[in-house]
């Protein structure tokens, strides 16, 4: 017993003489929240490397190499010192370099923006991701598309008994109604239901109660769509009713995690994240389909993985964004969460604070989830008032394939 006991007293003094020895080399607190005077491009680069270095999440499925980025960028950036940040040639000079080392970072919803006194710059990685798709196309052109395919359904008298909401310059759609006679549509480019974001919130209203009035007593539903195409995210509070009604009990529909330390992999466990059921006054044991394409994000890829996770649930359309992350809080603690967005005097970089997975484990990050049935956007169709992707649902729908 004593010799075990001074065995093990020896191994734990050698651990905590090792963990001594190495003291110097492990990374020390720094909040990037709280970076001021910085005064020209050097500076500027040190603490925003050191800024990500400790606060991006995502460095675990991320294939940039951060250190090489430091032996490479450090002296280009040292070598802008003198210049400070009043020379505008200069500033668009740094602001490229920090274009070109940021331009592969997987985080969908990463965007960096420097305050010059000439000028502000900001750059968003995703955009140039998604403009090298192929089949790419753009917000604006789904959506004037979209509504007029919506008019042609409407006229042709497919889709019926439904709460059509238009609002705003930024267009924000909301439908619910049935088409085809038997199958019940619900669409939101974009999600507010509970916080209502809008000005017209008597009518968002009306179009989630319509929807939820079709679940429950429309006299013959085959499957329901559940469209959210050219939907860049919200509120996540709003996954119970819009999909809670196709679960008995709490239901894990992904999983999250987010850092724990200032290492770049220090995180803390996976956490499992649920659907909560809603009620309905009959089980609906039809297809669940979801309608996303290379413009669904955040919240919408959140939606898609849920509907993925139920056993009656198909995702038709494009590959989606590929940022599925949670966001913070502007004022999150640095100290608490060692991760998420970040503004001080000289820069801000909007990033995830919390990264995740679907229930198989795969991490979609800057990747885009693939559909089970691939739909591309068919813009001849949509000119002439045809929705492609939504016909394959509605085919999905009436022949299981």
């Amino acid at each position: 017993m004593k010799k075990s006991y001074i065995r093990d007293l020896l191994v734990a003094l050698a651990a905590t003489l090792a963990l001594t020895g190495c003291r110097d080399d492990m990374p020390t607190m720094q909040n990037p929240r709280t970076d001021a005077n910085i005064s020209n491009w050097a500076e500027a680069f040190e603490s925003f490397w050191s800024a990500m270095n400790y606060n991006y999440v995502f460095w675990s499925v991320d294939p940039t190499d951060w250190d090489a980025v430091y032996e490479e960028y450090k002296p280009k950036f040292d070598a802008l010192a003198d210049d400070g940040f009043y020379d505008p040639e200069v500033n668009d000079e740094a602001f490229g370099m920090i274009e070109e080392l940021t331009a592969d970072l997987v985080d969908g919803h990463y965007a960096v923006r420097f305050y010059m006194p000439n000028k502000t710059y900001t750059f968003l990685p995703s955009d140039g991701h998604l403009s090298k798709r192929e089949n790419y196309h753009s917000r604006d052109l789904f959506e004037t598309g979209w509504q007029g395919a919506i008019q042609r359904l409407i006229q042709e008298k497919r889709l019926t008994n439904g709460t059509l909401a238009l609002e705003g310059k930024a267009p924000f759609t909301a439908l619910a109604g049935v088409l085809d006679e038997d199958i019940v549509y619900f669409r939101l480019s974009e999600f507010g239901l509970l916080a209502h974001l809008h000005n017209d919130t008597s009518v968002i209203e009306q179009v989630r109660e319509r929807y939820v009035e079709l679940l429950n007593t429309w006299p013959e539903v085959k499957g329901v769509i559940i469209d959210v195409r050219n939907n860049g995210g919200g509120i996540v509070n709003d996954l119970p009713f819009v999909l809670g009604y196709f679960v008995d009990e709490r239901h894990v529909f992904m999983y999250q995690r987010g850092k724990s330390g200032i290492g770049r992999l220090d995180y803390g466990p996976w956490i499992p994240q649920y659907l909560q059921p809603m009620a309905l006054d009959r089980k609906l044991d039809v297809p669940i389909v979801v309608l996303a394409d290379m413009h669904s994000m955040s919240m919408a890829e959140m939606t898609t993985m849920a509907v993925l996770s139920l056993p009656n649930g198909c995702f038709i359309g494009e590959r989606t964004t590929g940022g599925q992350g949670t966001l913070a809080a502007d004022n999150n603690s640095f100290e608490e969460t060692y991760s998420g967005y970040i503004e001080n005097d000289t820069y801000l970089i909007y990033t995830t604070q919390i990264m995740s997975c679907d229930v198989n484990g795969e991490v979609y990050e800057g990747v885009g989830i693939p559909p089970t049935i691939e739909a591309p956007f068919d813009e001849a169709s949509f000119a002439q008032g045809v929705d492609a992707q939504l016909e394959r649902a509605v085919e999905y729908i009436r022949s299981g394939k």
